[in-house]
């Protein structure tokens, strides 16, 4: 049994990691931790699954959070890493962060901790969107510079971040392999099209979870490779694997990637 420790547990994906922890028959709750203020502390965790009272309170602690966990699952905002982060390096507990937004000063500290502890660092824990990084990788080698490629995502209408951190993770993972040109995040179109460029479009509307299209345009053919949440528990479960994954590994800075065997 992995005993886990939840940041950001009240937020929507914390709440959603508690219930999925609870249908899991490998994992358990042991911490539950919010941000300080929260008039939920104090309260059982179980109030915020709607479930009957499982004797764990929720806390503003980090020490008494990740105290009886072996792995922490934070679902947090970035102003919350240094605090969980100092936490996690002096109980030695590994660490899956789930946060997106994260500064350059931020990304280097986890590096650094990383040193000491093993850190999965996940902003989407979707496995399907790893595997997505993939084939759109194959298929810009295989098609080669004549296709133009577009991102296409739309999410929904309370989504603050626009492109998401998804559609720029998987703009990266093309440019890691392309000879472009002169072109920088967050990639706006451009017309007339330049060669050798990525671009990125945006739509929000609606409940829409999360969909994430990439489209290879050539004179006389178009490729599209897609990948649609269809419910946002998808980023729990992957979060959930994350972590039992990462339970005995070395110290070291892990993504998806390696939790899927992409890279060692």
């Amino acid at each position: 049994m992995l005993n886990i420790a939840v940041a950001g547990a009240t937020g929507r994906m914390g709440r959603l990691t508690l219930k999925e922890i609870t249908e899991h028959c490998d994992v358990e709750i042991t911490g539950v931790l919010t941000r300080s203020g929260n008039p939920l502390v104090g309260s059982d965790a179980a109030i915020l699954i709607g479930m009957p009272p499982i004797n764990i309170s929720i806390t503003d602690s980090p020490k008494k959070a990740f105290v009886d966990a072996h792995v922490i699952i934070d679902f947090s905002h970035p102003e919350g890493l240094e605090l969980h982060l100092l936490e996690a390096l002096q109980q030695e507990k590994p660490y899956v962060v789930c946060m997106t937004g994260l500064s350059n000063m931020q990304q280097d500290a986890l590096k650094k901790a990383a040193f000491q502890i093993p850190i999965l660092l996940a902003p989407n824990t979707s496995f399907g969107i790893a595997l997505l990084k993939q084939l759109i990788k194959i298929t810009s080698k295989a098609l080669g510079p004549s296709y133009d490629i577009s991102l296409l995502e739309m999410h929904h209408r309370h989504k603050a971040d626009a492109p998401s951190g998804t559609a720029l993770s998987l703009a990266k993972a093309l440019v890691e392999d392309m000879d472009l040109n002169h072109n920088s995040p967050p990639y706006p179109s451009q017309s007339p099209r330049l060669p050798h460029t990525i671009e990125c479009a945006v739509l929000r509307g609606g409940g829409v979870v999360g969909d994430h299209s990439v489209i290879f345009a050539g004179e006389k053919d178009m490729i599209t490779l897609e990948h649609r949440t269809l419910d946002p528990s998808l980023f729990s479960q992957g979060a959930i694997k994350g972590a039992l994954w990462l339970k005995d590994k070395v110290p070291g800075l892990y993504t998806i990637d390696h939790v899927l065997g992409f890279c060692q």
